[in-house]
């Protein structure tokens, strides 16, 4: 699967099943993401990591950053940010960081 376009997502046809989140979850200031082994191989494979900003946030995406310092770092990107993160979390390349240590 090449990521082209965030657009691409078609609700239903998540490769995995997932656990059940709101967009207010998944979009919660404090959220943490990690790239999935997945998230990891289709962010290598991309032609240019660039082109959208699904694999420009998947591309920042640490384990360690939370979101809310990521938009900051990114303000160009923060419209589409929401979008994005639910349609990585929904195709399984990106996963919650349990921070609760």
């Amino acid at each position: 699967m090449k990521l082209q376009d965030i657009t691409e997502y078609r609700p239903g046809e998540s490769p995995t099943e997932r656990p059940a989140r709101t967009s207010a979850e998944l979009m919660s200031d404090s959220a943490i993401y990690k790239r999935t082994t997945r998230g990891q191989r289709e962010l290598l494979r991309a032609e240019n990591p660039s082109a959208t900003p699904a694999l420009r946030l998947l591309a920042r995406l640490n384990g360690y950053t939370d979101l809310r310092r990521l938009v900051d770092l990114s303000p160009a990107d923060a419209r589409e940010t929401p979008k994005a993160v639910v349609w990585l979390y929904n195709e399984g390349l990106i996963e919650l960081v349990d921070n609760s240590m």
